[in-house]
């Protein structure tokens, strides 16, 4: 009798059919490992920039200015939110030297800032900082986002003539109110949520607060959240050197953007939605932002890690929190000064 030295076609299928199924157990195992040594890098990025920040207060004896914007005024949306007019270096360019990157600041001079006492006077405005803009910064990307060679932030309604604004994935703790009434440290009493409460933050236009201001406690007061980097090259969330909510700064928890991740459609006030809104963008894709004439005065905190968002605090540990915070808890974590109870673990 002959002896069969090969596979049949029914015996080769089942095999093939084993290692699938084998590949399809293994890879969700795979992803979630991935997944969490993503997060773990980003937390370890978020622990750096409150080390870098705490080096920052040490010499300057309060944390960096969120933005400059030496023009910004309450109630004028255009003048305080819109990138057609003057606006300066953000907290992650005054803070270069702090993680490693002195040669970078000292090419972005901001001491030359602003420039021009002459708000009319645009065309001598000194922009000479934004020279940095292009550069990749790996340290302020999140791996579980794009990555450092996403596409970048070009101004699609041609305000800035600067294109190629680098991304990145780190904000600021900015407060809750609409940006333009959190000017110099603005409590922000008078606008939702929860209004009478102070609701001071920690960096925001023209202002940085001192430790000894964080009355609410450093380790129950946010200092950085997660922001994701845009759906488009035209929508400026997560643009590293840009300091306007959702670029670089969180200001969130008004009704309209209650929580981290909020599926809400038309959830952050940034410029330029109507460029590149779709249906979907908030409800699916937890992207959400105004589809009308909208100036940049806030936004919310958003990650690409499953649940929730990582946060650091100003007494710089670092937390994963969850999506299902309450709006409350979220906003008391952003303020200063709100002198309240905690209602709920976090």
């Amino acid at each position: 009798m002959s002896r069969r030295t090969a596979f049949t076609l029914v015996e080769l299928l089942v095999v093939i059919a084993i290692i699938a199924v084998l590949i399809g157990l293994l890879l969700p195992a795979v992803q979630k490992v991935r997944e969490a040594a993503a997060r773990m890098k980003c937390q370890n990025n978020l622990k750096q920039l409150g080390l870098a920040a705490q080096s920052y207060h040490d010499s300057n004896l309060k944390f960096p200015v969120g933005v400059r914007m030496p023009y910004a005024t309450a109630g004028n949306d255009p003048l305080t939110g819109s990138m057609a007019n003057p606006f300066g270096p953000n907290w992650a360019v005054f803070m270069l030297p702090y993680f490693e990157q002195d040669n970078l600041f000292r090419q972005a001079n901001t001491n030359a800032y602003p420039g021009t006492a002459n708000v009319q006077n645009l065309a001598a405005y000194n922009v000479a900082w934004r020279v940095v803009r292009s550069q990749r910064m790996p340290n302020l990307v999140c791996p579980s986002d794009k990555g450092a060679d996403a596409e970048p932030f070009t101004d699609p309604l041609g305000r800035l003539p600067e294109g190629g604004w680098a991304r990145g994935n780190y904000a600021c703790n900015g407060g809750t109110a609409d940006s333009d009434h959190h000017i110099r440290g603005d409590n922000g009493v008078n606008n939702p949520p929860f209004l009478g409460m102070s609701k001071r933050p920690v960096m925001s236009i023209d202002f940085g607060v001192s430790i000894a201001g964080v009355t609410d406690g450093t380790s129950q007061t946010f200092l950085f959240h997660e922001v994701r980097i845009g759906v488009s090259p035209k929508d400026m969330r997560g643009t590293w050197a840009l300091g306007f909510p959702g670029a670089s700064m969180v200001v969130a928890g008004r009704d309209t953007n209650p929580t981290p991740n909020n599926a809400v459609e038309d959830a952050d006030e940034i410029e330029a939605c109507t460029e590149f809104f779709y249906p979907g963008i908030g409800t699916r894709d937890r992207m959400g932002c105004r589809n009308k004439a909208a100036y940049g005065m806030a936004a919310q905190a958003r990650s690409r890690h499953t649940g929730g968002v990582n946060a650091c605090f100003v007494d710089g540990h670092v937390q994963f929190i969850r999506d299902s915070i309450s709006q409350r808890t979220w906003v008391l974590l952003q303020s200063t000064n709100d002198g309240q109870v905690f209602d709920e673990n976090y």
